[in-house]
């Protein structure tokens, strides 16, 4: 490879204003990316803009006013469904609904305090306290305004997927690759990005948010001199799919139909279904089971099924708090723990993380989870999870079979609780004659 370029898109659906947002009839950003005899180097695609919160048309929030966002996610939690098609075919390659959960996982697992104090916070305005993150996003604003300057925040945040996150060259050719690519974002409601800091949604009944001068930029690169393309091309990637569910009961049993031939990995968090869209709770917490009363539904054993048999772990996960002495035990179990974050990313390979086991401690399952100033681990960070393949990259056949998770949990209320899973699986597009299909 040769030749490094730099392109910088624009929405094709800008408005004559530059300004896009849910709430004004603007959800969706189509950026396209154009056939070319290139490649796009892997992890260089960046989603570049600014952001700006608001109490109604015309106000900026104040402190006083409550108004917060997730403090782990920042800019993340405005993209609800991150597309990825073919321009030429208009084929789907990758589809990840609920991106804003699955980068709650991702971005826990992953990434350090420190991260969230330092770099997370310039990229992407994400912090590990809600105060600050509160202070510095949403309501720094209007001394901007008051002075005359730029009252938005600026971001630029890489578009995680498992197409953009692989090791390969994208190849962008009508003859040889995928024949450009359509990225198409859907945002979030406003209701499920920003909510109460007091359980108050006065302030909130009219706010919103707006992005606004939104581009895409990429590098691309030239193939080499030695590069011969073939009558019948082949690239694999990875790919991302999510499911979603609820499960009201004690014995829970979850059975999905994925289609996946190479499955790798899947992981799921959790939030009560009555916290989604709503202006007092944060909608985007990972969190654990809880009861209507708001007590923990704390799990007490798991198992992962294929077709109704245990695989790939061979036994049931009976949890500290199944006995009758870790019934009051606050600690996560480790057995969880360390299989959510395997399935998320190879446990061997993580070198910085901000999970930890204790993710039932200090959690109210009656507030925002991160009232007061002195909470600086950005809120819990609990999941599920289970690897099928971490050494040989060729996964685990689901074209066929159902993808199965049995749960025994503390739940002794009518609280539907939501499930959303995320299935990592490998993916091949075959190019020949101008057309391509994608293998699954």
């Amino acid at each position: 490879m040769s030749s490094n370029r730099h392109l910088e898109i624009v929405p094709s659906n800008i408005t004559s204003d530059g300004k896009l947002s849910y709430k004004n009839g603007q959800p969706t950003v189509q950026l396209l990316i154009g056939a070319q005899d290139r490649f796009i180097v892997p992890g260089s695609v960046r989603l570049v803009g600014k952001i700006t919160v608001k109490k109604n048309d015309t106000i900026i929030p104040l402190e006083s006013d409550g108004i917060r966002m997730n403090e782990r996610l920042g800019v993340y939690s405005v993209i609800d469904t991150l597309s990825i098609f073919s321009q030429r075919s208009s084929q789907t390659i990758e589809t990840i609904n609920h991106h804003n959960r699955m980068m709650s996982s991702y971005l826990s697992v992953t990434q350090s305090q420190s991260d969230f104090a330092c770099h997370a916070y310039e990229t992407s305005l994400r912090f590990p306290n809600y105060k600050a993150q509160q202070l510095g996003v949403i309501t720094n604003t209007q001394a901007a305004s008051a002075s005359g300057g730029d009252s938005a925040n600026s971001f630029c945040i890489p578009l995680v997927s498992g197409l953009f996150l692989g090791q390969e060259p994208i190849p962008l050719s009508n003859d040889w690759g995928v024949g450009g690519l359509m990225v198409e974002i859907q945002l979030s409601p406003d209701q499920n990005v920003l909510f109460s800091a007091t359980n108050d949604d006065t302030a909130l009944l009219d706010s919103y948010y707006e992005l606004s001068d939104v581009r895409l930029i990429c590098e691309v690169q030239d193939p080499g001199e030695d590069f011969t393309p073939q009558s019948v091309n082949t690239f694999t990637y990875n790919s991302i799919s999510s499911y979603y569910n609820t499960i009201n009961s004690a014995n829970a049993v979850l059975n999905f139909n994925l289609g996946l031939k190479s499955v790798l990995g899947a992981f799921m968090n959790v939030v009560p279904a009555a916290h989604i869209n709503s202006w007092t709770r944060d909608g985007l917490a990972t969190l654990g089971f809880s009861n209507s009363d708001a007590t923990k539904a704390q799990v007490e054993q798991i198992v992962f099924t294929r077709a109704g048999q245990r695989v790939p772990l061979e036994y049931n996960i009976d949890t500290l708090q199944k006995s009758v002495a870790g019934r009051d035990n606050e600690t996560g179990d480790a057995q969880i723990v360390r299989n959510y974050m395997n399935a998320v990313m190879n446990f061997a390979k993580i070198n910085r993380t901000s999970v930890d086991t204790s993710v039932y401690r200090n959690i109210d399952y009656g507030t925002n989870y991160a009232q007061a100033k002195d909470i600086i681990n950005g809120g819990s960070a609990w999941g599920i999870g289970v690897a099928y393949d971490s050494i040989s990259n060729q996964g685990m056949d689901f074209s066929s079979v159902p993808f199965g998770v049995q749960l025994q949990l503390r739940l002794t209320s009518d609280n539907p609780n939501s499930i959303f899973l995320f299935v990592h699986s490998r993916q091949t597009i075959v190019s020949a004659n101008g057309s391509i299909q994608v293998m699954k």
